[in-house]
C-alpha cells in the first residue's frame, strides 16, 4: 500500500471516535455543529490535493459547493423522513435526495460566487425551516461495536472516494467531496440509537457548520494554489473553526 493509503487508513478511525464521543458528551446539537466541522471533507480534499496537485483540488471546489447544497437537503429530508420509518429507508431516501441535486449540477457552468451564494442561500433556508425535534433525555448504554463500526463506515467511503478521482475527473469528485459520510454515519447511528428527534438535532448542529465548509471550500479555491498544501489546509482548518464558534455564539444569542 502507498503511504497517503495508509495515512488514510490511520487518521480517519480517530477522528469519527473523536465526534462520536463528543456527541456523547456534549449532547446532539453542540455534538453535530462539532461533527459538522470538515473532519471527512477536510482530509478528502486534502488527500486530493496531495495525488493530484493543488490545481487539481481548486478545480473541484465549484462542483462541490453544488454539492453540498445535496449534503443539505440530505439533512433535510431525513429529519422530514426520520419519524416516519426506521433508519435504513430514511438514510436511502436521504441519499436519493443528495445524488438528485448531483445529477442535476453535472453540465452546469456556475461561477465559484455564484456556486457559493446558491448554497448559502440554500442553506439559511433550510436551516430556517428545518422541523423542530424535541429535546432527547433518555439515554442509552451503547454497544461495544459502535465506535468500531462507525470508524470502519466511514474510513471505507473517504478511501473509496480518494481512490477513485483519477476515474472521477474533477466535477465528480468536487460533488462527491461533501458526501454525507460524516452526516448519514451520525444520523443513521443516533436515528437507531435513541430516536429520530435524536437524530434531527444532530443533523441540525451538522448543518450550523456547513457556513464553515462553505469559507472552507472559497478558501480551497483561492487559498491551496497559493502555498504549499499543507500550510494551506492547516490555515483553512483554523479558519473554520473560527467560522464554527462564531457560528455558535450568534446562535446563543
Amino acid at each position: 500500500m502507498s503511504d497517503l493509503l495508509i495515512a488514510k487508513i490511520v487518521l480517519m478511525p480517530p477522528l469519527i471516535a473523536g465526534v462520536t464521543l463528543a456527541v456523547r458528551k456534549w449532547g446532539e446539537g453542540i455534538g453535530g455543529l462539532i461533527g459538522g466541522f470538515p473532519w471527512v471533507a477536510g482530509p478528502i480534499s486534502f488527500f486530493i490535493a496531495l495525488e493530484h496537485g493543488a490545481l487539481f483540488a481548486a478545480s473541484t471546489v465549484t462542483s462541490a459547493l453544488l454539492g453540498s447544497i445535496g449534503t443539505t437537503l440530505f439533512a433535510l429530508v431525513y429529519a422530514l423522513v426520520a419519524s416516519r420509518f426506521s433508519w435504513l429507508p430514511t438514510v436511502l431516501i436521504s441519499y436519493a435526495a443528495f445524488f438528485a441535486v448531483a445529477f442535476l449540477s453535472l453540465g452546469r457552468t456556475v461561477s465559484l460566487p455564484a456556486a457559493a451564494g446558491l448554497n448559502l442561500l440554500v442553506l439559511t433556508f433550510v436551516l430556517y425551516f428545518f422541523p423542530k425535534s424535541r429535546p432527547v433525555t433518555e439515554t442509552k448504554k451503547q454497544p461495544l461495536y459502535d465506535i468500531p463500526l462507525r470508524m470502519l463506515v466511514a474510513t471505507f467511503f473517504v478511501v473509496l472516494l480518494t481512490q477513485a478521482a483519477d476515474y472521477l475527473g474533477p466535477t465528480w469528485s468536487g460533488i462527491l467531496t461533501p458526501f454525507p459520510i460524516m452526516t448519514s454515519t451520525l444520523a443513521v447511528f443516533t436515528h437507531a440509537q435513541r430516536g429520530a428527534d435524536a437524530a434531527s438535532r444532530v443533523l441540525h448542529g451538522l448543518l450550523l457548520a456547513s457556513y464553515g465548509f462553505v469559507v472552507f471550500l472559497i478558501g480551497v479555491s483561492w487559498l491551496v494554489p497559493q502555498i504549499p498544501i499543507g500550510p494551506a489546509y492547516s490555515i483553512l482548518m483554523i479558519v473554520t473553526m473560527i467560522v464554527n464558534f462564531v457560528t455558535i455564539r450568534v446562535v446563543k444569542e
